[in-house]
């Protein structure tokens, strides 16, 4: 999503505090991104073709000629528009939005929805490598529109945004009931243009914070911790528990999965395999994941040879990508860093590299999210603004040895959980556990 902050910069320690709880907030929550939208939690099938799409007002193709009952549902609102006792709240609109909610709540499938012709005006399910907004994620999964985490230096992060922070009030106008795309909607916009949140901070907190709207870059790979690892003593290095800066051991975070991911990567890690290091930290804590192709072609990277993924349609048939031979970094021992934010192309990179033998995953299991998604446009509605589109579940994925992970996640091979406190009181726990494994203690 996309938040600011105030003119005073946090210190340190109440930066790498902000930044931690994105790790704490037990994130089985299904993040948007303003501006990346659906496509950031999925993993999102970039290169289908669309599918042909049937005109429901004329029946369709069915040998019936109304094969959903498209007649009976006109017939019903045509009813109501004459006869039902309070026919002024009707309108065509409505009634269609409830048919179209109506036959997607029927599926009880969380990751396929209608996305309004606005809503994709407003960049819903982009995955372009930059944005105009404040950066940040969001959820409604508790039943507020509350923040993920803000990026790493965002106007968001930057005006005082915190992880789990409620947002109350956009603007002066109360947000009570709205879904995370509505706030979406009016949070986003042009560069340069102010938005005035109103938050609850996680410790009860109310704070207004203006925020000036920016175009945001988003990088997704780091060679610097996404935690500080030592709160407020650190910074941005890579340190062992004692606090000693790591020189044997590369760190890579990988934040989500885009058109641009994989030039990033080979950029920040080239030649890693002839500078010395003894291991290979990558981190995927909080990565919702992002696009096949990307996915697909960053996980190549570390593999020689074997299955990266499977995929099973709609109806039935199994298609496997298996890697080629050469990579950025096929030798080198490496550590992958999941959490409960982990989820679908991130978990397709994990299991990919624990199940061919090329990675031991470390952290708690990871989010369960195994469904391909595909964004199909609509265009039989006979609306000159455009009829919105259907986002929905193509296929599942299965790992290299035939298991699913809708549901089910990750299991780590050394489970190493990190509550807040301990991260306050200890620093990064797990960050400390992957390189005692590397280094062989």
């Amino acid at each position: 999503m996309e938040l600011s902050r105030e003119q005073v910069a946090p210190g340190p320690g109440e930066r790498a505090a902000r930044t931690a709880v994105v790790v704490f907030l037990f994130l089985a929550m299904i993040t948007l991104a303003f501006g990346l939208g659906w496509g950031v939690k999925d993993l999102f099938e970039d290169d289908a073709a669309p599918a042909t799409t049937n005109n429901l007002a004329e029946g369709g193709s069915g040998e019936s000629g109304d094969t959903v009952g498209a007649a009976i549902i006109n017939e019903i609102s045509d009813l109501l528009k004459e006869n039902y006792v309070d026919k002024a709240i009707l309108s065509d609109d409505m009634l269609r939005q409830a048919a179209i909610e109506g036959i997607i709540t029927a599926l009880n499938d969380s990751h396929t929805e209608y996305i309004s012709p606005a809503e994709l005006a407003n960049g819903a399910l982009s995955l372009e490598s930059s944005y105009d907004g404040i950066g940040a994620t969001v959820s409604d999964s508790t039943g507020e529109v509350t923040i993920v985490a803000p990026f790493r230096d965002s106007p968001a992060e930057q005006a005082g945004i915190r992880p789990g922070d409620v947002i109350l009030e956009v603007d002066g106008q109360s947000i009570e009931g709205w879904t995370q795309s509505e706030a979406v909607q009016i949070i986003r916009g042009p560069q340069g243009t102010p938005v005035t949140l109103k938050v609850r901070h996680t410790d009860g907190t109310e704070e207004v914070l203006t925020i000036t709207r920016g175009n945001i870059p988003l990088e997704s790979v780091f060679t610097e911790p996404n935690l500080e690892v030592i709160p407020g003593e650190s910074g941005t290095d890579l340190v062992d528990r004692n606090g000693e800066v790591v020189t044997d051991i590369a760190y890579v975070a990988i934040t989500q999965f885009h058109d641009r991911t994989l030039d990033e990567l080979r950029t920040k890690l080239a030649d890693i395999e002839d500078q010395g290091y003894s291991g290979l930290i990558i981190d995927v804590r909080s990565n919702p994941g992002g696009l096949l192709g990307a996915t697909i072609d960053v996980t190549d990277e570390f593999l020689d040879d074997g299955t990266i993924l499977s995929q099973v349609d709609s109806e039935g048939e199994t298609q496997s990508w298996t890697a080629r031979s050469g990579g950025l970094a096929t030798s080198i021992p490496i550590i992958i860093l999941q959490d409960g934010g982990s989820a679908s192309g991130a978990e397709v990179f994990a299991a990919a590299l624990q199940e061919n033998g090329r990675a031991q995953v470390l952290g708690i299991r990871s989010f369960g999210k195994g469904t391909v998604n595909r964004l199909e446009p609509l265009t039989e509605c006979g609306d000159a603004a455009g009829c919105g589109a259907l986002y929905l579940s193509v296929g599942r994925w299965l790992t290299p040895e035939g298991n699913q992970i809708e549901g089910l996640g990750v299991k780590p091979d050394v489970e190493v959980p990190m509550t807040y406190d301990e991260y306050v009181d200890q620093g990064d726990v797990q960050i400390f556990a992957a390189i005692e494994l590397l280094r062989g203690n």
